[in-house]
């Protein structure tokens, strides 16, 4: 089973990696964006996208969470969405465990309800709309970027370093959240103490 999304030369040379990788399509996606392997450019949230369909594949969810077995896991996007076509482009198609993968955006945190997934971005002003959104709704896999406001108490934050994309992972939020992350994940992702980002 195909882990990768392809983008461009670099994601065709990763779609061949598999469950049983040690999940090095992680290192490989983030050193793609930073060397720039693809036909044509590819932009930071082009690879979070990517990033985000592949999370999903290792995220457990509370028992309880969805009433029939081909229920749809709904990303959603929280506050402007920097993704342009990229992440619908991504899952439009695609399935996990055969559950179909639907994107919404959505402006307001009340609208959150029924999101599996929820990406919080922030606006031009670096404002984040999640203010009012509770981090401990259980069910729901938080996603932000580090060391924005938006970010204090997601379960998953993306960090730029040397150029490359890569993620932090807070336990206690997942914890609080009731989603369980794939060890194998966890692996690859830098884990954060939460309360030391508060």
């Amino acid at each position: 089973m195909a882990i990768l999304t392809p983008i461009g030369n670099c994601g065709r040379s990763l779609g061949a990696i598999g469950r049983g990788t040690a999940f090095g399509f992680v290192i490989a996606l983030g050193n793609c964006f930073a060397a720039g392997l693809s036909d044509a450019p590819i932009d930071e949230y082009q690879v979070k996208a990517a990033f985000i369909y592949n999370f999903v594949k290792f995220v457990e969810w509370p028992t309880g969470t969805f009433d029939r077995s081909n229920e749809p896991i709904v990303i959603c996007v929280l506050g402007q969405d920097p993704f342009g076509r990229s992440l619908e482009d991504i899952v439009n198609g695609r399935a996990i465990d055969g559950r179909p993968l639907i994107v919404r955006d959505i402006s307001n945190p009340k609208q959150a309800a029924g999101c599996h997934v929820l990406f919080i971005s922030l606006s031009r002003d670096n404002h984040s709309p999640h203010a009012s959104f509770d981090m401990t709704t259980p069910g729901v896999l938080t996603i932000g970027e580090a060391g924005a406001p938006g970010a204090v108490g997601v379960v998953i934050a993306f960090r730029l370093e040397g150029g490359k994309v890569r993620f932090e992972i807070d336990l206690e939020a997942a914890e609080r959240a009731r989603v369980r992350i794939s060890s194998r994940l966890l692996s690859l992702g830098h884990i954060v103490d939460s309360n030391r980002k508060q």
